[in-house]
Order: C-alpha cells, then structure tokens, then sequence
C-alpha cells in the first residue's frame, strides 16, 4: 500500500525532475501545497501520537527497543560505564520485548 507520504515525496519529486510532463502550472501549485500540508501535517501527527493506540505503540516499540539491543552488542564498546549500561539495556529491554510481545498476544 502507498502511504501518504510516498505519495507526496513521489508527486514532488516527479514535478521538479520532469517539469514538462506537468504543463498544468495550477495543478503543479495545488500538488506541490497538498504534499507540503500533508508533509507537516504527518509530523504534527507523529508529534502528538493521536493515532498510535495500545497495539499500534507495542508494534512499534519492539523494534526501537530491538535496535538499543543491536546497538549494543554491534557497538566497539570499551568504556567499562557504557559498557555495564549496554548489558543493562540489553537485560531490562530483552525483558520488556518479551512483556510487550505477551501483551499483544492477549489482543
């Protein structure tokens, strides 16, 4: 599926690059301003979590904590303090994937 944003990013990216596909300069204004509101309108959204329910946050934090994971074990740590919170991080947030990963389960 297309998202919004594809959309956008595609309208005007397809505008600038090949503006003689486009003659219609009133068209070329009224995709290039609905892009642009859609494009802050996204961040305000984002911003503001206002369609993010229970299942749609755990969904997406699974792989953010997924990644602190990564992180830690890909990182060249050598400093003993980062080194102890990596093992942390990975410990409690290995923890929580499981706990939101249950939670799901029941939905």
């Amino acid at each position: 599926m297309l998202k919004l944003h594809d959309f956008c990013n595609r309208a005007v990216m397809m505008i600038v690059a090949m503006p003689d596909m486009f003659p219609s300069r009133r068209l070329n204004m009224l995709l290039l301003l609905g892009s642009a509101v859609a494009f802050f309108g996204s961040f305000g959204l984002i911003r503001t979590q206002t369609t993010i329910d229970d299942t749609a946050f755990l969904r997406s934090m699974i792989p953010h904590h997924s990644g602190a994971i990564l992180m830690c074990e890909q990182a060249s740590l050598s400093d003993a303090e980062i080194l102890k919170l990596c093992g942390e991080i990975i410990r409690s947030q290995t923890a929580e994937i499981d706990q939101m990963k249950s939670i799901l389960a029941r939905k």
